[in-house]
């Protein structure tokens, strides 16, 4: 069942990469680095208010929506309730606020951000709604939602492109598109696949928060581990070190894509676990897949970096190099911390991930000042680095002193994690077909 769950997932995640790569194409060249830098700084504080409302509920959502489905209709009344309410209040603070977090930026961006504030409730309800699919194992329509958000930014700034109006501006009203698309998707999906039925409740809401709560820090201190570079960079550099550093993020973050896939089946089917039925092994084996995957990408394009971005995006993106190296060595180590993390989720763990994850932001935070004013964009990136190290030390220890499989049998490499003989049987396969051929 993970196998096919996480191809589901890592098929969305392909679909989602090409057209990162075309919005990330089109948008550098369009906008150039300064540009970039300005619509990162609209899109992305909405995002980060969105999460602070959710109260770790999402997480909460996955894990009751495993373990007992009969809950569906309670959770999905209280999500619609909870999205309004909370989404509408989140929007007001954040317009009060966020020009106090931005430093000082053109009137026109100024706006943008407020406007674009108007994505908070439809994140709050996409993720909640995602929740409820994801932890019954919906991950094709899950997937979906995801997906038609970046299938309709990459229509949407390709044709703007081509008929020479994709400004920052435009570019915005796109990604407002593309979150109600997906917030569409996600609650059709819903409707059609669990049928929930209309019945709100007070327990059921304290239940969800009693477990989102334990997690809730743990992820927002994961989101501060992803996104502190970001939010500090948006306030002490400018724009156009910030476009030249969200292009080197996005690269690097397409080798992450296959570990969130694992990462994001494996919670549910931790959930469902009993002991004794060789789960944590699986975990185990999962942990040292990704690994070898992730180093195996990793070389190439670490080789390949300054070339690969000029190519892509041009001679004025090619400063970037540098901290796309570093941050292709912390995507390797986020990669692990992400198997990890969702495996201490699914065994009922919140609490000791947000014991990992507040320590790597606090690590992470710290190093920033440092490196920031002295390194720039590169010294961003190996602070991201230096928190995903913290991640997956904390979050390893934490795991292997709560289950039964020792620090070794995690991480030492096995014969059978990769299945050599079916793989000779194919070849075999393949060299008598072809001398069949001939």
């Amino acid at each position: 069942m993970i196998i096919r769950s996480a191809k589901s997932i890592l098929v969305t995640d392909v679909g989602i990469t090409m057209c990162s790569v075309v919005t990330s194409l089109v948008g550098a060249r369009a906008l150039g680095p300064s540009g970039r830098g300005d619509l990162l700084i609209v899109t992305l504080w909405p995002i980060v208010i969105a999460l602070l409302a959710e109260l770790g509920l999402p997480n909460s959502y996955r894990y009751w929506m495993a373990k007992e489905p009969e809950r569906c209709s309670r959770l999905f009344s209280n999500a619609v309730i909870y999205s309004f309410v909370v989404g509408a209040i989140s929007m007001l603070i954040g317009n009060l606020i966020v020009s106090h977090l931005i430093g000082e930026r053109s009137p026109q961006v100024m706006l943008l951000v407020h406007i674009y504030m108007i994505n908070i409730p439809a994140v709050i309800f996409l993720n909640l709604m995602r929740g409820l699919l994801e932890g019954t194992r919906r991950f094709g329509w899950a997937g979906a939602a995801r997906m038609i958000f970046f299938a309709v930014q990459a229509v949407g700034f390709g044709g703007l492109w081509l008929a020479g109006h994709l400004t920052v501006a435009s570019a915005s009203v796109v990604m407002i598109a593309s979150q109600l698309s997906s917030m569409v998707l996600a609650f059709v999906a819903v409707r059609k696949q669990l049928q929930p039925k209309w019945q709100p409740s007070w327990s059921e809401f304290k239940n969800s928060m009693h477990y989102g709560l334990r997690d809730y820090a743990g992820g927002v201190a994961d989101y501060t581990t992803l996104r502190l570079d970001q939010l500090m960079l948006g306030a002490m550099a400018a724009s156009s070190a910030m476009g030249l550093y969200v292009i080197a993020v996005r690269l690097s973050e397409l080798t992450t894509y296959a570990a969130g896939a694992v990462a994001d089946a494996l919670m549910p089917e931790m959930a469902r676990s009993r002991k004794g039925d060789g789960s944590e092994a699986l975990l185990a084996r999962s942990l040292r897949l990704t690994i070898y995957a992730n180093v195996i990408v990793l070389i190439p394009l670490w080789l390949v970096a300054p070339k690969m971005l000029g190519l892509l995006f041009g001679a004025s993106f090619v400063p970037a190099a540098s901290a796309f190296r570093w941050l292709l060595v912390a995507a390797v180590v986020w990669s692990a911390s992400a198997i990890i993390i969702r495996g201490l989720q699914g065994f009922g763990h919140p609490g000791l991930t947000t014991i990992a994850r507040f320590a790597s932001a606090a690590v992470t935070g710290a190093v920033l000042l440092v490196l920031i004013p002295r390194m720039g964009i590169t010294g961003a990136a190996i602070a991201s680095l230096i928190g995903y190290a913290v991640l997956l030390v904390v979050a390893l220890i934490a795991l292997v002193y709560r289950r039964e499989l020792g620090l070794w049998q995690y991480l030492c490499p096995q014969r059978r994690d990769i299945p050599m003989a079916k793989l000779r049987s194919l070849a075999s396969s393949s060299l008598l077909a072809r001398s069949s051929g001939s």
